[in-house]
């Protein structure tokens, strides 16, 4: 009975987060001059992601799930262990925040001499991209 339920439930899921995707769609498009909507579709576009991922549709079960299930045994594959961040790219995400305030000090130093340069704004977009690169690999293997 637990297993009839599971399906409807993600297929309920996938379902809510295509309308969503289509729903945020509609409004990003429709609210190009309007930064409410646009708002509300970007909520929209969000929330799809979320239900996709929490819907796990796009996972199927596979033999080895169904004889660990049966047999009550959890393996310890070795592709589900995840390792965290050490402690080098850590040293490099805070060297690239110092790094981007000083490059963003740079600017704004720039900015009060009316811009006149144009590498302030070629390092600051240079950093923020690194650090945005970095940054985001940190947090997404911190949070698995």
């Amino acid at each position: 009975m637990m297993s009839q339920q599971r399906p409807q439930k993600r297929y309920g899921l996938f379902i809510w987060a295509i309308f969503l995707l289509l729903l945020g769609g509609v409004a990003m498009f429709l609210g190009l001059h309007n930064f409410a909507i646009r708002g509300v579709g970007a909520v929209c576009l969000i929330v799809s992601v979320y239900l996709v991922r929490i819907s796990n549709f796009h996972t199927r079960p596979t033999l080895l799930d169904a004889a660990h299930r049966e047999t009550g045994a959890i393996a310890a594959d070795a592709n589900t262990t995840t390792e965290r961040p050490g402690r080098p790219i850590l040293m490099v995400g805070v060297a690239l925040l110092l790094l981007l305030g000083g490059s963003s000090l740079y600017l704004y130093r720039d900015a009060l001499h009316g811009y006149h340069e144009v590498l302030p704004v070629f390092l600051f977009a240079g950093v923020a991209l690194a650090c945005a690169l970095v940054w985001s690999y940190i947090l997404t293997s911190r949070i698995r």
